[in-house]
């Protein structure tokens, strides 16, 4: 029976980042090379005892099994008073064993309040107990492996199949750290803004303006429960990163990050708060203001960061290619081209090694950079180059940089070939 291609692109992604041979690889969990091979490309089916343990040899924390089940059933996230009482989330704890469908509507509200209540926290309880939970520290760590799973597979595939998933595990949580011993009590609330955070950023990629901006609340309400006041910061970031995203309102964005500049003993999530403002600026079309910025950028996060703060913000991408991301991201803003081509053309392999879905959202800005330089026939082969990527990982990014590409490419208009092919990228785009 046919397979997952998408499926198989990310299990193929895990093997060669971590420098894993197919042999090597199925030497460990015991199967015929040829049988991961047609997984990897989609050509069979993954089954729940390969699935389990390629999560075991890839330490992915049960993602590659969740994915492999097919569990989340709907598209995206709703908002407590969505009109969507049927939706449901299935509960499925990092250790595995029973499962347990619940409201979507009723979990979220429950949520937004602080903690989950009534009747809704009696079942999970009743779920909870029906499990052998390890000790506190023992199922902490079960959710980090998960979390880091999910991290993994975020960069290959599309983020409406981890957010129902990652949002049973919320609930999880929430009944966990209740239960927890006192001494435990932190460290609980801190996976689950963690877990929030990162939900945020699903439904962001997903097109969700609204969960997205849910998710951030909560990240704000947990990391305010544990005093985590970097998470506090950086929850300024995300809601600043929403802007761009969505409006391209530079200067709100700028607006929205300000009163992190002022956490002085913060140097990482600093560093992203003026990230933003960088971004913003060039919007804006404040160059030189947007450059000073960017300075501060690179040399608050050349500095050694807090331990509390290791958790937030881009991660797979580094060094010197963090700087290209963002100098380039400044300078298309900016109007910019010839300069973003020579910085982010050659690193764009590099960047498809780390996550497909940043090579995706560097090859639509590349796009752009293409249609400032004057050359509309290679922004619009990098154009559908990303729009083709979106089908396997779905990112909103990648299609918001495409969509800011039109206006500039409709300066070729009076090209009958040019002007054929914006049509057809504008058909693609309302799809």
């Amino acid at each position: 029976m046919p397979g997952d291609q998408q499926l198989g692109a990310m299990l193929r992604q895990l093997r060669t980042s971590r420098g894993l041979t197919l042999a090597a690889v199925t030497r460990q969990v015991g199967c015929a090379e040829s049988l991961l091979s047609y997984v990897e490309k989609g050509r069979r089916q993954l089954q729940p005892w390969l699935a389990e343990a390629l999560d075991a040899v890839y330490g992915t924390g049960g993602a590659i099994a969740t994915l492999a089940s097919g569990a989340d059933t709907v598209s995206h996230t709703r908002l407590p008073n969505a009109n969507a009482l049927d939706d449901v989330v299935v509960l499925r704890p990092p250790e595995g064993g029973v499962t347990m469908p619940i409201s979507r509507r009723e979990l979220l509200a429950g949520l937004t309040i602080g903690a989950l209540g009534g009747t809704l926290a009696s079942r999970i309880d009743d779920l909870l107990d029906r499990l052998e939970l390890a000790a506190d520290g023992d199922s902490l760590a079960a959710f980090e492996r998960a979390f880091v799973g999910f991290a993994t597979a975020a960069r290959s595939v599309p983020p409406a199949q981890l957010i129902g998933d990652m949002t049973g595990k919320v609930a999880l949580l929430d009944r966990l750290g209740q239960r927890a011993s006192t001494a435990q009590r932190t460290a609980f609330a801190v996976m689950q803004a963690r877990y929030v955070e990162s939900l945020s950023w699903l439904c962001e990629e997903a097109g969700d303006l609204s969960g997205a901006l849910y998710w951030v609340d909560r990240a704000a309400q947990w990391a305010a429960t544990a005093r985590w006041e970097p998470m506090i910061g950086y929850t300024f970031v995300r809601r600043s990163m929403l802007v761009v995203n969505f409006t391209g309102d530079g200067l709100r964005a700028v607006d929205a990050v300000a009163p992190v500049l002022s956490m002085t003993d913060l140097a990482w999530v600093r560093g992203l708060a003026y990230k933003q403002t960088a971004m913003g600026l060039a919007l804006a079309g404040q160059a030189d203001a947007s450059e000073r910025a960017l300075d501060e950028t690179m040399r608050l996060l050349a500095r050694a960061s807090r331990d509390d703060e290791a958790h937030l913000g881009q991660r797979s991408v580094v060094g010197d290619n963090l700087r290209a991301v963002y100098q380039t991201t400044c300078d298309i803003y900016l109007g910019r081209g010839d300069s973003v081509i020579d910085a982010l053309q050659p690193r764009l392999d590099g960047l498809a090694h780390s996550s497909l879905r940043t090579a995706t959202i560097s090859r639509a800005k590349l796009a752009r950079a293409y249609a400032n330089a004057g050359q509309p026939d290679d922004s619009l082969r990098l154009a559908w180059d990303a729009l083709d990527a979106c089908d396997q990982v779905g990112s909103h990014s990648a299609l918001s940089e495409v969509r800011r590409t039109l206006p500039v490419l409709r300066r070729w208009e009076h090209r009958a070939d040019v002007r054929s092919e914006i049509a057809d990228l504008t058909h693609r785009l309302s799809l």
